[in-house]
C-alpha cells in the first residue's frame, strides 16, 4: 500500500502546536479540580476556586505572541513607510539624548567655559542648557554643564536661534546656515543670496529671511524635517519675521518707503498652506521688530509706539511711548519695554505687557540698563554692576551684584539665568 502524503500543517495548527510545546516546556500539567483545591488549601489560599497556574501561563503565552506580532508589524511598517523618520542615526542620537537626560541629578558647575570670540558672539537657551556661537567656535552645553558638542566656525557675524529641538546658526549678511542637534550638524545650506534674519519655533520648524532674483525679500519656511515648505516673496523690504511657538503661523513686518511715505505691512502667513491669513497696512511708522506674545497676539514694536494685533489683522491695543525706547525683550507670555526716563538721575522706566497685549506693570529702575531678558513671570535687568530680578505681576525686586564687563544675559528654558561674558557664563542665583 502506498503511504499517504503528510498533510501540510495549517497556520492555526502551528499556533496550537506552539502552545502545546509551551506547556510541555514549562511542565504544566492540568490537575483534577479536587487535587488543585486541596493543594491551594494547604498553601493557605483564601479561595480554592482561583484560576490554576496552567491557565495563567497559557494566557500569558497568548498575550506574548500577540505583543510580538504587533511589534513586528509596527517595525515592518516603520521600515517600509517611515524610513525618513526611523534611521540608524536617529535611533543612536535618541538613546544618547536619553543618557544625557538621565544626568539631571548631577551637580552642575558654577561657570561654563568657551572660547573667546574675536568678533560677534551670540548665546541662546537649548534644552535648558546653553548654546554659544562665535566666529571661531560653536559649543553646546547640557543643563548640568556637560559639553555635548564643540565645532569650528568660520562665520563672520554668527547669529543663533534655538528651541528644545534644534539650534539654528546663520551668518548674518552671508549666505550660509546650519542646524544642530545636541551632537552634530544635521542640516546645512548655502543660499544664493545673503541672510538677514531667522526664527525657530518650539517644534523645530524655522524660517530664513533672504531675497531672490526677482524679489527684494523672500521668507523661506522649513519644517522640522528640514524640507522647504513655503516660500513667501515680496517686493517690500522685510524688517522682521517671526514664527509662532507652535510653528503654525509666521508674522512678517515689511516696509515700503517709495513715494516719500512710510508704509508698513503686517502679514500673517499660514505656514502649512503657504497662504495669507491677514494683511494690514499702517503708515508713518518705523518698525523695529515683530513678535508673537501668544498663539493669537502679534506685537509690532515701532520707533514711537507699540501696537498689538490678532491673527486676523485687527488692532487690539496701541501704546505711545512716553520717552525714547532703549531696550526690549519679549517671550511667549508678554513683552517688556525700557525707556530713558531721566539722564540726570540715570533711571529708566520699565513697562510690561501680558500675552494679550494689555498693560501689566510699570516700574522705575534706578541705573542704566544694558540688557534685559524676560519670561512670563519675571524680568531680568543688567545695569551698573548689578542684576535686578523683577516680579512681572507685583513689581517686587531682588538684586545681586555682578561687575564683569561686556556681559549679556541668557535666560534658560527652565528658568535659570546665565550672565555670559566673552569666555565664561555664570549661573546667577537670587537666593
Amino acid at each position: 500500500m502506498k503511504k499517504k502524503k503528510d498533510k501540510e500543517i495549517s497556520f492555526l495548527g502551528k499556533v496550537i502546536l506552539f502552545f502545546r510545546s509551551h506547556e510541555e516546556k514549562y511542565q504544566i500539567t492540568r490537575l483534577p479540580k479536587k487535587i488543585v483545591k486541596k493543594q491551594k488549601a494547604l498553601a493557605g489560599y483564601e479561595s480554592a476556586d482561583d484560576p490554576v497556574e496552567a491557565k495563567i501561563s497559557f494566557g500569558f503565552g497568548i498575550t506574548k505572541v500577540i505583543v510580538i506580532t504587533v511589534l513586528c508589524v509596527f517595525l515592518a511598517a516603520v521600515l517600509l513607510f517611515g524610513s525618513g523618520i526611523m534611521s540608524y542615526a536617529n535611533v543612536y542620537y535618541m538613546f544618547k539624548d536619553i543618557s544625557y537626560i538621565s544626568t539631571f541629578s548631577e551637580t552642575r558647575p558654577e561657570t561654563l567655559s568657551y572660547s573667546q570670540s574675536v568678533g560677534n558672539q551670540t548665546f541662546a537657551s537649548f534644552k535648558n542648557g546653553l548654546a554659544v556661537a562665535g566666529d571661531n567656535e560653536i559649543k553646546l552645553f547640557t543643563s548640568t554643564g556637560r559639553v555635548t558638542m564643540t565645532a569650528g566656525s568660520d562665520y563672520t557675524n554668527p547669529q543663533i536661534c534655538a528651541s528644545d529641538s534644534y539650534v539654528l546658526i546663520y551668518d548674518q549678511g552671508s549666505n550660509s546656515f546650519a542646524v544642530y542637534n545636541s551632537f552634530i550638524c544635521v542640516y546645512s545650506e548655502t543660499l544664493d543670496y545673503p541672510i538677514s534674519s531667522a526664527s525657530m519655533s518650539d517644534n523645530g520648524s524655522f524660517l530664513i529671511v533672504t531675497k531672490s532674483a526677482e524679489y527684494r525679500s523672500a521668507v523661506r519656511i522649513y519644517n522640522n524635517k528640514f524640507k522647504l515648505e513655503t516660500e513667501y516673496l515680496k517686493n517690500d523690504l522685510i524688517i522682521s519675521a517671526e514664527l509662532s511657538s507652535n510653528g503654525r503661523y509666521a508674522a512678517i513686518a515689511s516696509l515700503d518707503a517709495e513715494g516719500g511715505e512710510s508704509k508698513v505691512t503686517i502679514s500673517v502667513l499660514e505656514t502649512k498652506k503657504g497662504s495669507l491669513k491677514s494683511s494690514t497696512t499702517v503708515t508713518d511708522v518705523l518698525p523695529y521688530r515683530i513678535a508673537f506674545l501668544s498663539g493669537d497676539r502679534v506685537a509690532l514694536v515701532c520707533s514711537e509706539s507699540l501696537s498689538v494685533y490678532d491673527l486676523n489683522g485687527n488692532r487690539k491695543n496701541i501704546f505711545v511711548y512716553p520717552d525714547k525706547l532703549s531696550h526690549m525683550s519679549y517671550a511667549n507670555g508678554g513683552i517688556a519695554l525700557l525707556f530713558d526716563e531721566s539722564e540726570a538721575d540715570a533711571s529708566e522706566l520699565l513697562v510690561v505687557f501680558d500675552d494679550n497685549g494689555d498693560l501689566k506693570l510699570t516700574i522705575k529702575i534706578d541705573g542704566n540698563v544694558s540688557d534685559v531678558k524676560m519670561n512670563k513671570d519675571h524680568i531680568y535687568l543688567l545695569c551698573d554692576g548689578k542684576i535686578i530680578k523683577v516680579d512681572s505681576t507685583f513689581g517686587h525686586t531682588s538684586t545681586v551684584a555682578f561687575t564683569e564687563e561686556d556681559t549679556r544675559l541668557t535666560l534658560l528654558s527652565g528658568g535659570e539665568l546665565l550672565a555670559c561674558t566673552p569666555s565664561l557664563a555664570y549661573y546667577v542665583s537670587f537666593d
